[in-house]
């Protein structure tokens, strides 16, 4: 016989257990089940729509099929709970634990996950679209071919995941540990990854165009056979690295650490670091200088010629300095230029601070990025083509920008 919703409602109230209960396509919409014992209770294609299930023990239920769109279950306990198909759209299961759950095919687009426990949950071909999981544990998770376009991953732990062929377009990966996660062959279009830990992250046949790395720790990762077109990887950490072995189109990078420990000890930039990025040998540099700390130079003029490596790290004042196609132009943390200018179309990497004193100071540059704690104060005249401007936060920025006098 049926039990109905007023019964089971009227159960909860009174503190009785419905462990193990058989509710098989029960209509419980909306229902008031907060805190109740429903382990191992068959809710196979139950309608919970909006169903009050906070701190709920549903405990290796079954609840395949189930429509719970809506429903409040926070702090829900649904360890190795059956939810394959599933509806859990728009569901609040903050702090949920789904450890060991079946939610393959589940539709969780748009759930709220945030700080939930899904280590060794089965995900694969779930819908994530959209859903917050900043903070949750997704150790050792499977996600095969999930799809999680624009997802929220903040934070979260998604080590020795497996995500191959997932979708994850305008995901947001920020601080999130994937290490060890297989990624081959995901789609993750514009996604982001910044400080990221992606160490010995399998990454091949991967569709990584316009992703950002900016920070992220990438040693001992594949990008074999991956697309990285327009991705940014400004400062991530490459020991050990394996290219895409591709030819690349649009890649942003200024500078790599190329050091075991990660610590900055081994920054390369240009064409170098793209080099590392593609797994092809790093062509020559013809030129490299480096002006050190203490040292101040006044009223010079100053030459680098094509694909020219140049750092400053001093003082220079009312300086005038001329880069060519290629040349990587950087102001160290502890460089300052002071009323000096800058001519050419090489590129301009600001670490340290650049006054201008007399407009334009910059000339013609191709790309100019200020980094976290650089200054630039100053005024820049683009090139025909358009200077590509890069500011990471926590820079600090006056700056007026006109075109190419040859247009005026």
């Amino acid at each position: 016989m049926a039990v109905s919703l007023e019964e089971v409602v009227e159960k909860v109230k009174k503190g009785e257990k419905l462990d193990g209960e058989e509710l098989t396509g029960a209509f419980l919409a909306k229902a008031v089940l907060e805190g109740a014992s429903m382990r191992r209770c068959d809710l196979e294609g139950a309608n919970l729509e909006g169903a009050r299930l906070a701190r709920a023990n549903m405990k290796g239920a079954s609840l395949r099929e189930a429509y719970l769109a809506g429903a409040d279950m926070r702090d829900v306990n649904l360890d190795n709970a059956d939810l394959e198909g599933a509806n859990l759209e728009r569901a609040n299961l903050v702090g949920a634990n789904l450890a060991r759950a079946n939610l393959e095919g589940a539709k969780l687009t748009g759930a709220t996950l945030a700080r939930a426990k899904l280590t060794h949950a089965q995900l694969d071909s779930a819908n994530l679209g959209g859903a917050d999981l900043s903070g949750a544990n997704l150790a050792n998770a499977d996600l095969v071919e999930a799809y999680l376009g624009g997802a929220k991953l903040l934070a979260c732990d998604l080590s020795g995941a497996s995500l191959s062929s997932a979708a994850l377009e305008e995901a947001d990966f920020t601080d999130a540990n994937l290490s060890g996660a297989n990624m081959e062959d995901v789609r993750a279009e514009n996604a982001r990854f910044l400080s990221a830990n992606l160490r010995k992250v399998d990454f091949r046949a991967a569709n990584l165009s316009g992703a950002q790395f900016n920070g992220a720790d990438l040693r001992g990762a594949s990008l074999e056979g991956s697309r990285i077109d327009n991705a940014v990887f400004h400062g991530a950490k490459v020991a050990g690295l394996t290219g895409t072995g591709e030819e690349i189109v649009g890649l942003i990078v200024e500078w790599l650490d190329t050091s075991v420990e990660g610590d900055g000890s081994g920054r390369v930039v240009g064409a170098v670091a793209q080099a590392l990025l593609l797994g092809i040998t790093p062509p020559k540099a013809p030129e490299t200088r480096y002006f050190g700390k203490g040292d101040v130079l006044k009223n010079a003029t100053l030459e680098f010629g094509e694909g020219a490596s140049v750092e400053i790290d001093s003082r220079f004042e009312e300086c005038e300095i001329i880069i060519h196609n290629g040349t990587q132009l950087i102001v160290g943390p502890h460089g300052i230029l002071h009323g000096c200018k800058i001519s050419g179309n090489g590129n301009i990497t600001v670490f340290g601070q650049f006054y201008e004193k007399s407009s334009p100071a910059i000339i013609g540059a191709k790309r100019i990025l200020v980094s976290n704690g650089g200054v630039l104060v100053g005024s820049v005249e683009q090139p025909t083509e358009r200077t590509v401007f890069a500011f990471e936060p926590g820079s600090k920025l006056r700056l007026s920008v006109s075109k190419s006098r040859h247009e005026r």
